[in-house]
């Protein structure tokens, strides 16, 4: 089992997965998680509805819930955040949270959503050491946008891959006065609205955690 760098907070519950692990949300059941844990291709799965003090834990796959996930105690606001050790994000509808492959710790976390398209965070570090935004443009892209706001600075970039129209942002998020996060989302042009409404959430829901 590989080392955790995220867990869940909300409706009453702190979930912390066991890796490898996905987190979805069913439909219309907004406080309710489903937690998976993978061993190859095989999911062992817990569907959680809190609060932590009595849960209902419908298992698949799996002889009990510590198998999967440990629910405890958590925040009685009803929004789910991704807590990391130094930060937390707001988890945007229509994605689900993944550990991140194995020996990667570039980020704590991925969140895929439609067709492939994906968010993920990196950071914090000194603003010293990230470059400009506008110099965060790979070969074969270009610059369609970019904007400055209280909560962030945003380049946003067009290219294509395998004949399909993409787009990628990078959202930076001044942290603290000497450290910045970088949130970057990617994903096929169709699927704009949402994944540039699920970025930006991301990036203004940024907080630092006590102690940071």
């Amino acid at each position: 089992m590989g080392h955790v760098f995220a867990r869940l907070t909300g409706f009453g519950m702190t979930l912390i997965p066991v890796w490898p692990y996905t987190f979805e949300r069913p439909d219309h059941a907004p406080g309710t998680v489903r937690v998976t844990r993978w061993e190859g291709q095989t999911a062992h799965t817990a569907v959680v509805t809190g609060p932590a003090a009595q849960p209902t834990i419908e298992l698949a796959d799996a002889q009990s819930a510590t198998e999967v996930v440990e629910v405890l105690a958590g925040p009685d606001e009803r929004v789910w955040r991704i807590e990391t050790s130094p930060f937390s994000v707001e988890w945007p509808e229509g994605f689900s949270i993944d550990s991140p492959p194995a020996g990667d710790t570039s980020t704590p976390f991925c969140l895929f959503g439609p067709a492939g398209s994906l968010i993920y965070l990196q950071g914090p570090r000194s603003l010293d050491r990230i470059p400009p935004l506008t110099q965060f443009v790979a070969p074969g892209q270009t610059i369609v946008g970019h904007r400055t706001e209280a909560a962030f600075e945003a380049v946003e970039l067009a290219y294509q891959h395998d004949g399909i129209a993409w787009r990628q942002c990078h959202h930076l998020v001044a942290f603290t006065d000497t450290l910045g996060l970088v949130v970057t989302a990617q994903w096929p042009a169709a699927h704009s609205d949402q994944v540039r409404r699920a970025a930006e959430l991301v990036a203004r829901s940024v907080r630092a955690r006590s102690g940071t």
